[in-house]
């Protein structure tokens, strides 16, 4: 439905809002689907900076970090922590 919106920027809810849980597997599984030239957005359950390399890896280059940030004694720390592999 969305790429048949014509949106230029997609994202992937990785939280299943009838449980909760999450699977980033979601945004690593639809991405491979999405053409080229569109962005593309990794959203909820980015916690760790493992999940942001393997999101980068898959080519996604967006992402949506709250939970991890708001939960955090330091939220730019914590921030560097998570990307600091991807400069």
């Amino acid at each position: 439905m969305a790429l048949a919106s014509g949106a230029e920027i997609i994202g992937v809810n990785n939280r299943n809002l009838q449980d909760f849980s999450v699977d980033v597997g979601n945004s690593l599984n639809l991405r491979k689907k999405m053409p080229a030239g569109k962005i593309f957005v990794a959203e909820s359950g980015i916690i760790s900076a493992a999940a942001v390399k393997e999101l980068n890896a898959a080519g996604i280059e967006v992402a949506l970090i709250g939970k991890a940030l708001m939960r955090a004694g330091d939220a730019r720390e914590t921030l560097k922590e998570l990307c600091g592999e991807l400069r």
